[in-house]
Order: structure tokens, then C-alpha cells, then sequence
């Protein structure tokens, strides 16, 4: 503290007061970050942005509900497809039911091979075909094993016989084989243990 010339006391400022002084005053002249020709301009743009993103998500949506639209469509067409051709075997089993099986049994054959030729060629133009795996390894994938036996004349693993036939459709399993599949029996640990001992 010092005395002026009228006996009144100062206080002292020193070189760093006086600079905080300035740096306040200086805050003081700063343009308000909150608002300017800057941020009206970037908030225009985060709007146009946001409205663009929302119009495109609209059109996004209406696009999907008209791909589903189209979907269902096609598959309704396809379903009522298969259906008329059904219907067209669904005849002639009516037909081939009116025939005498002991009068006329030749005719009665050849009426049920035509509906079993009819039903071949419908499933071959829905790209329906059959799994073979009788005499090839075992694949899960293809069928389900509902039977296995242990027979040293077969290899391990391999499908002995189909009890129902099993469809693809196109890439996809439509129905596995249903199948009986040969697995040699496991030597016991007791046996191998023999073996080993007596080499």
C-alpha cells in the first residue's frame, strides 16, 4: 500500500495484475461465440442435412414396403402355380380310381404310372430332386439316421439303406433321407490293451 499526495492510500498493482486486467478487457471486446454469421450458417446446414437424412430414410422405407409387396406377390403367384398342377394329378387319381383294380389291373398300372410320371415332371420344374445316399458316406447334412447296423462287409459310415426318400430343392435340403447307416463296432479298452501288450 502506498500514500498519494492527498494522504490517501493506494494499493499497488503489480505487472501481472495489470496484465489480467487487460486479458479481462480483452474478453469483454470478444464477438459471442454463441451466435454469428459462422454458427447460423453451420445449424443451416446440420438442418439440411438432418432433412435430407429423414427424406431418405422415408424413401428407404416405402421402397422396402413395395420390394415386400412385390415378394408376396411372386410368391402367391408361384403357390397358386403348384396348386393347378395339382390339381390337374388330383384328377386323375379321380379317373384312375374308377377303374375295376381286378377286372382291368393292366389298366389300372398303367393309370397309376401316368400320375407317378405327372408328379416326376412336376417336381423336376419346381427344381425338386431326389438325394441318393444309399452306398455313400453318411452325411448329416442330407439325412437323419434312423437305423444303424454292424456289418464288417460294409464300410464304416456308410448309408446301408433308405427307408424314405429324402428331396433337394434347388441348393436346399427340402426333406433329408431318412436312412440306416453301418458303424463298426469300437474295440473295448480291455482289448486294446490286449493287443498292445501282445505286440
Amino acid at each position: 500500500m502506498r500514500e498519494n499526495n492527498e494522504g490517501h492510500q493506494e494499493a499497488d498493482v503489480t505487472p501481472d495484475e495489470d496484465e489480467a486486467v487487460s486479458d479481462v478487457e480483452s474478453l469483454e471486446t470478444l464477438p459471442d461465440e454463441k451466435s454469428g454469421p459462422d454458427l447460423d450458417e453451420g445449424n443451416a446446414q446440420a438442418n439440411d442435412l438432418l432433412d435430407r437424412l429423414q427424406r431418405l430414410q422415408a424413401e428407404f422405407e416405402n421402397y422396402k414396403k413395395r420390394i415386400n409387396g412385390r415378394f408376396e406377390e411372386a410368391a402367391k403367384f408361384a403357390r397358386d402355380e403348384v396348386l393347378l398342377k395339382l390339381l390337374e394329378v388330383y384328377d386323375n387319381i379321380e379317373r384312375a380310381m374308377e377303374i375295376d383294380f381286378k377286372k382291368n389291373p393292366v389298366a389300372a398300372k398303367e393309370g397309376i404310372s401316368a400320375i407317378e410320371k405327372q408328379i416326376s415332371k412336376i417336381l423336376s420344374q419346381e427344381d425338386v430332386r431326389l438325394i441318393e445316399p444309399l452306398n455313400k458316406a453318411f452325411d448329416p447334412y442330407y439325412q437323419h439316421a434312423v437305423n444303424r447296423i454292424s456289418n464288417p462287409d460294409f464300410p464304416d459310415g456308410e448309408v446301408v439303406e433308405v427307408y424314405q426318400k429324402g428331396y433337394m430343392l434347388r441348393e436346399k435340403v427340402l426333406r433329408p433321407a431318412m436312412v440306416c447307416v453301418n458303424r463298426h463296432e469300437s474295440p473295448s479298452a480291455s482289448e486294446t490293451d490286449t493287443d498292445v501288450n501282445e505286440i
